[in-house]
């Protein structure tokens, strides 16, 4: 599973490389929100995951998230910012985020939320399969 992280803050993105590596998880890291979009645009399907903060220099990860969702409805995206009100994690999710992480956060805690989407997704996959070869009979 390859993650694309868009964070400005390199700390946080150093710290969670050692966490996805002993996941077994590859991971690409953006600092600037345009670079970050123009990545996951390139190639939509490498992306098993896109970790995505809120304040990002060129483009904010609001507008980065209903980018994605305008071409891409499945991949899970987990926003992991500091804004922490109660308004911007209604409008996260609202705009298709699959989940809202606060800063600070627990790498642990962030760890488990990645794997809870990705079993949601796997489940979603097998289902549509399933659905689909049954329609063949």
């Amino acid at each position: 599973m390859h993650i694309l992280m868009i964070e400005d803050t390199e700390a946080v993105c150093e710290m969670m490389e050692m966490f996805f590596e002993n996941e077994g998880w590859k991971a690409s890291f953006y600092h600037d929100g345009k670079e970050g979009l123009d990545a996951f645009l390139e190639n939509q399907n490498k992306w098993g995951v896109v970790i995505l903060d809120v304040n990002l220099p060129s483009m904010d990860g609001m507008q980065i998230c209903r980018q994605i969702r305008q071409v891409n409805q499945n991949v899970p995206i987990v926003m992991l910012t500091a804004r922490d009100s109660e308004s911007d994690q209604v409008i996260g999710l609202e705009i298709g985020a699959d989940d809202y992480v606060t800063k600070p956060f627990s790498n642990r805690e962030l760890q488990a939320r990645v794997k809870a989407l990705l079993r949601r997704t796997e489940l979603k996959v097998e289902s549509q399969a399933e659905s689909t070869s049954d329609s063949d009979i």
